[in-house]
């Protein structure tokens, strides 16, 4: 080719590629400081390249890392601080070359002094290179939400369209051609690491919907790939536990008064059949998967999963003689420090059983009340200074109604607040409400509702009880388990989340066959369905007024399409359950089958943006046409099916506060 057809086409490709950026750029006033600090590094021979921050980093950030390398063998990004890395997309090679570019990410991160590594499963052959960036106000949780790779050999490099599923999210753009260059990338995008063929770059894009990018590289061959990461602002880093009661006494909050959204897993048998190593690993993928609590057995024998002596997997017994409560075994006690500890680490509240009820009610009538409640004055001593703990007395608590039983089981949680009061406490009773049993009421601060029906209708009548504790939903149907005649589906579970949220709850409790035991097979277990889909629940709630939605019972907003309330099994009922915030900017309504509903839009406090939420993907969808006037009603039909085939949606109304 000669050499002025190469500058026509070049002229020509800059001319397209400034079209496309005219279509790309965001809109005006939208961007947000959430850049930190980058630093970038190679290397022309090894099997590993670092990159040291210039300066500290803050606990709660992200930290992305962009990683290039000359050969198609595995590359793993770890860091001194011992941050978990994954990966955000990739790995993608550069089109018929030698080159392969990954970009990888660390989510809450502890902060401080940090060395980020990338490690080769083999030895480069002549380069490799590693970009880091650390950046605030992204998702702490579930900070990924969509990512694409494209590769070629031409001189445009394209990115294809990915779509964005909230506003104010980070494109984050990581490049790589064998040629000298890498430039012209659309118009809008901040450079932060660029050498010889290598690009990193960013935006902070306003609007939800389609993102593209491109750019002019000089070589024979490409990649490119664009990651998306959700916006949180200033929401608190990490809760502040101990847990508190908020000014509406609706929900929990933590010790900076922000709300607390329990989304919690059930692991009860951790504490007896786990190694610390295991709870570890276990712990930090529930953190990735956007669990933020854990109930876990203090004590555990054969109701929940353990031995009839209540030993750990390797021995350890937690009382010195048999089940004298007076004698508590110093080694099994260190085991539960540490155990705590680790779920501390991972920014887990516990939901701590004391003596669960099941296999320890009659260890506890038989030691009587007055050693009952010293085994509670030592828990309470020992553990006070533990503030990732939420007391929890009781499991399937039949026997409440006699007088001694439920006196032994409050003596424990009696000499626990003689010494710690620091710690809110509930109780599990069966089948019930905490509230079903009055003696309680002065013991709790926050109520446990259990049903293996219908949610809804269990959660709005604690909802609206005269005592008005905040709510949450203990337990209910488990994956893989059969309860009610229902096999626990993903379907089922979303909608035991959902309704119980939408009915005023302040939190919710998952749990899995394999994994509230621990039996064989529960680490393929992990990654399930359900446990994925309980991570998006956050995604839609976390960033959004949930702690002020009040309940649509009298159908005022939701006007027509609600369905029928009756305490059905979960997957027999179609009743819909919606919330309000008392000033009319935040409407959430959700749907588990597929119909025209009705929405009074006055009830919302302007121009309304509207968008359905697949639960099962956790991703939004504009609705053509909004924002939607605050006048009259308007009706909403969801989409079809969603991604799993099921027809539950949330339908999302947002106005001006």
């Amino acid at each position: 080719m000669s050499r002025p057809y190469r500058i026509g086409l070049r002229r020509a490709l800059s001319a397209a590629l400034a079209a496309m950026a005219l279509l790309a750029t965001p809109a005006s006033g939208a961007a947000k400081k959430l850049f930190v600090q980058k630093r970038d590094g190679q290397i022309g021979s090894g099997d590993g390249v670092s990159v040291k921050f210039a300066k500290a980093t803050k606990p709660g950030n992200l930290i992305v890392a962009f990683v290039v390398w000359d050969n198609g063998d595995p590359v793993s990004v770890t860091d001194s601080s011992g941050n978990t890395y994954a990966s955000a997309v990739g790995p993608t090679q550069a089109g018929g070359d030698s080159l392969f570019a990954e970009i990888f990410y660390a989510r809450n991160i502890a902060g401080g002094a940090d060395t980020v590594t990338a490690s080769f499963e083999t030895a480069i052959g002549g380069h490799a290179a590693l970009y880091v960036h650390e950046y605030s106000g992204l998702g702490r949780m579930l900070p990924l939400d969509t990512a694409i790779a494209a590769s070629g050999s031409g001189t445009l490099m394209d990115s294809n369209t990915l779509t964005t599923h909230s506003t104010s999210e980070l494109l984050f753009v990581g490049a790589v051609s064998n040629g000298a260059s890498v430039g012209q990338v659309t118009r809008g995008f901040k450079l932060r690491g660029r050498r010889r063929g290598e690009l990193t770059a960013e935006l902070v894009a306003p609007d939800v919907g389609s993102q593209r990018v491109t750019a002019l590289q000089s070589g024979a061959a490409w990649a490119l790939q664009v990651v998306a990461f959700t916006y949180v602002g200033d929401a608190p880093v990490s809760p502040r536990f101990p847990l508190g009661v908020g000014a509406s006494g609706r929900y929990l909050v933590d010790q900076a008064d922000a709300p607390f959204l329990m989304t919690g897993d059930s692991p009860q048998a951790l504490m007896v059949n786990l190694s610390e190593s295991q709870a570890a690993a276990f712990f930090a993928n529930r953190r990735r998967r956007g669990f933020n609590s854990v109930w876990i057995n203090l004590l555990c024998s054969t109701y929940t999963g353990g031995r009839p002596d209540g030993s750990t997997y390797d021995g350890i017994l937690p009382f010195n003689n048999g089940f004298d409560l007076s004698q508590p075994n110093e080694s099994y006690f260190a085991r539960v420090d540490a155990m705590l500890r680790l779920a501390a680490q991972n920014g887990l509240l516990v939901l701590l059983d004391p003596a669960e009820t099941g296999s320890f009610l009659s260890v506890l009538t038989s030691n009587g009340v007055d050693t009952a409640r010293g085994y509670g004055r030592y828990l309470g001593t020992r553990y006070r200074g533990f503030d990732n703990i939420l007391w929890m007395s009781g499991n399937d608590f039949q026997d409440y109604t006699n007088a001694e039983s439920d006196a032994a089981v409050q003596a424990v949680a009696r000499g626990i607040q003689d010494t710690d009061a620091a710690h809110i406490h509930t109780v599990e009773l069966n089948l019930v409400s905490s509230l079903e049993d009055p003696s309680w009421e002065p013991l709790i601060q926050l109520n446990a509702t259990y049903t293996y029906d219908a949610v809804f209708a269990n959660v709005l009548e604690d909802y609206n009880r005269p005592e008005g504790l905040p709510t949450f939903m203990v337990e209910s149907n488990y994956e893989f388990e059969l309860a009610a005649a229902n096999e626990p589906t993903p379907e089922i579970l979303r909608r035991q989340a959902y309704w119980s949220l939408l009915s005023g709850a302040t939190g919710q409790f998952y749990g899995n066959h394999y994994t509230w035991q621990f039996i064989s097979g529960w680490q393929k277990h992990l990654d399930t369905p359900g446990s994925t889909q309980m991570g998006y629940v956050p995604r839609l709630f976390g960033p959004r007024a949930w702690y002020d939605l009040v309940p649509d019972q009298s159908h005022s907003v939701v006007t027509a399409g609600y369905g029928d309330f009756g305490n059905d099994s979960p997957g027999g009922s179609d009743y819909l359950t919606a919330g309000r915030t008392p000033e009319g900017s935040l409407v959430i309504a959700y749907l588990p089958t597929v119909r025209t509903i009705t929405v009074d839009m006055t009830e919302l406090s302007g121009a309304a943006t509207a968008s359905w939420y697949d639960p099962s993907r956790g991703a939004f969808a504009r609705i053509a046409g909004s924002p939607f006037a605050n006048t009259g009603s308007r009706d909403f039909t969801p989409p079809g099916r969603n991604r799993d085939g099921d027809g539950d949606w949330l339908l999302v109304l947002e106005a001006p506060h």
